[in-house]
């Protein structure tokens, strides 16, 4: 299967940034203008928004529901609690457990 049919399973839209008079906007708006219907048809109910304006710098953003328990399983998960020196650190994981601990 194709990412760009899964898209609106794992995004719930993307806007699409450029400045339609700069060069460095080209390739937002190009892809934009050859990916948008095939994208539209796959994924109808997901909004694709192109927003154009004056100096706009170049970018394609999205909204992700994304939460500090979420953060703090994937850095247990990870070992991503260490020191300056690489070890991790146990009393940053043990309060990490004790905050998803909680109700």
């Amino acid at each position: 299967m194709s990412w760009r049919t899964s898209l609106s399973r794992h995004l719930p839209l993307l806007r699409f940034f450029a400045c339609v008079e700069s060069p460095s906007s080209s390739g937002v708006i190009s892809w934009y203008s050859s990916n948008y219907e095939e994208l539209k048809a796959l994924n109808p109910e997901m909004p694709l928004m192109m927003r154009t304006g004056e100096n706009s710098f170049p970018a394609v953003t999205t909204e992700i529901d994304f939460e500090t328990d979420d953060l703090l399983r994937y850095m247990l998960q990870t070992n991503r609690f260490r020191n300056t020196n690489g070890a991790i650190t146990s009393d940053r994981v043990e309060a990490a457990e004790a905050y998803l601990n909680t109700d």
